[in-house]
C-alpha cells in the first residue's frame, strides 16, 4: 500500500526532528544506505555523504522494479562499501553524525556495527538510529533479540546471517491487511507470506555461506534501550543514549553518544517497560492460507 505525500512528508518531519536533536545547526553528516529514502537529502541542502553497497547506477536498477520508488529519489552514493569492508577502511573521514534509517536490524554483529560508526565520529558526534519495532512489522511472530546473541555475534563473527536466523525470519513473516509494517492501531488478519518450499531453499543457500538480506535482529524500543544500555555497562560498546523517541506508526528512533547521559531509568525500570512491550493484547486471526 502507497504511502499518501502527506503522510510521508510528516514522517520525514519527524525522523529529521529526531536525528538532529542532538546535533549543531549544520552538522557533517553521513547517511548509510538510504537509498530512496534519504532523511539527510543533499538537494535539501544538508552537508551529507552517502555510503552503500551499491552506486547510484545500481540503487537506479535495484529498485526500478518497485513502481512507488522514484529514480529521482536515489541520490549519489560518495562511498561504496566492497563486500566484507569495513566501513572505516573505506572512509577516511569524520562525521558530526551519522543517521542509520533501518540499518541496525540488518547487521550481522549489532555490536560492530555501532563501533564502526563510533570509529567514524568526531568526539561529541551522534549516531542516530531509526528501529523498526517488530510488534507493527513482518517481524511481528519473532522472538526479540536477545543479549547473548548478541554479544555471541560479536565474539565469534560472521560475515553472513546463520542458518536457523534465516529459517526463523523467513517463516515467520507475515503481512497484516496485505501491508508489510503498519500503525499500532491497526486490526485485522494476518497472512504467513512464505511457503515452505521457499524457506527451504533459503536455507540451502545460507548453508552455503551466501549472504541473505533480512532482519537479523528484531526490537521493540525499551527492550532496544536495555540492551544497549546493558552493552554499554559491560565494555562492549563506548556510547550511549542521547536521545529517544517512542513509536510513530511501526518506527522508533535512539541516539547514541559517547557524551550522551544514557536513557536516565535504572535497569530495573527498562527490563519491567521492554517485558510490558512483550505483552500484547490483542485477537491474533490468521487467514484461511495455510503454510504449506
Amino acid at each position: 500500500m502507497a504511502t499518501s505525500p502527506e503522510v510521508a512528508a510528516k514522517r520525514l518531519e519527524l525522523r529529521r526532528e529526531s536525528v538532529l536533536a542532538n546535533s549543531g545547526p549544520a552538522p557533517r553528516a553521513l547517511e548509510i544506505g538510504p537509498a530512496h529514502n534519504g532523511i539527510l537529502r543533499k538537494r535539501d541542502g544538508f552537508d551529507v555523504k552517502v555510503v552503500d553497497y551499491l552506486d547510484r547506477t545500481g540503487l537506479v536498477d535495484k529498485y526500478k522494479r518497485h513502481q512507488q520508488y522514484q529514480a529521482a529519489d536515489i541520490e549519489e552514493v560518495d562511498f561504496v562499501l566492497p563486500p566484507g569492508a569495513a566501513m572505516a577502511d573505506v572512509i577516511d573521514d569524520r562525521f558530526d553524525l551519522i543517521v542509520a534509517s533501518h540499518v541496525i536490524e540488518h547487521t550481522v554483529s549489532l555490536i560492530d556495527f555501532v563501533n564502526e560508526c563510533d570509529r567514524l565520529l568526531r568526539p561529541d558526534g551522534v549516531l542516530a538510529l531509526v528501529v523498526p519495532d517488530s510488534r507493527y512489522c513482518f517481524d511481528r511472530f519473532r522472538e526479540r533479540a536477545s543479549l547473548a546473541r548478541v554479544i555471541d555475534a560479536a565474539e565469534s563473527p560472521s560475515a553472513v546471517h546463520t542458518v536457523g536466523t534465516v529459517i526463523e525470519a523467513k517463516l515467520n513473516a507475515v503481512k497484516h491487511r496485505g501491508a508489510t509494517a503498519w500503525a499500532p492501531d491497526h486490526r485485522g488478519e494476518y497472512e504467513l507470506v512464505n511457503q515452505l518450499a521457499q524457506v527451504r531453499a533459503w536455507a540451502q543457500r545460507a548453508r552455503g555461506d551466501a549472504y541473505i538480506d533480512m532482519h537479523n535482529w528484531v526490537f521493540t524500543p525499551h527492550h532496544l534501550r536495555l540492551l544497549l544500555h546493558d552493552l554499554d555497562l559491560l565494555g562492549y560498546i563506548a556510547v550511549r543514549e542521547s536521545h529517544f523517541r517512542d513509536t510513530v506508526r511501526h518506527e522508533f528512533m535512539v541516539n547514541l553518544s559517547a557524551t550522551g547521559p544514557g536513557p536516565g531509568l535504572a535497569r530495573e525500570d527498562l527490563l519491567r517497560l521492554a517485558a510490558e512491550e512483550s505483552r500484547f493484547p490483542e485477537e491474533i486471526r490468521f487467514t484461511d492460507k495455510r503454510q504449506q
